[in-house]
């Protein structure tokens, strides 16, 4: 028989496992190319051009969606494999 405070944890721990699958999903869908595209469009959007062509915010964008970065002709580029 559990106690009242066993369920509770019980409870709370199954309501967390479900958080943990529901992410998974949803961060699912921001991989890839389309993924790192709609990333920096947020970005744009919220902050403005300027914010979302920093290097530091395509690299976040990049790493997010699977990619990594790398540098052509001074610009940082997202690149998939």
């Amino acid at each position: 028989m559990l106690t009242v405070s066993q369920k509770t944890l019980f409870g709370i721990l199954c309501s967390l496992l479900l958080l943990m699958v529901f992410f998974s999903f949803e961060a699912r869908n921001n991989l890839g190319q389309s993924g790192f595209d709609s990333c920096v469009q947020k970005k744009c959007v919220a902050r403005g051009q300027p914010y979302c062509e920093k290097n530091n915010e395509i690299n976040n964008c990049c790493l997010g969606a699977g990619g990594r970065t790398e540098y052509v002709d001074r610009k940082v580029i997202c690149v998939f494999i």
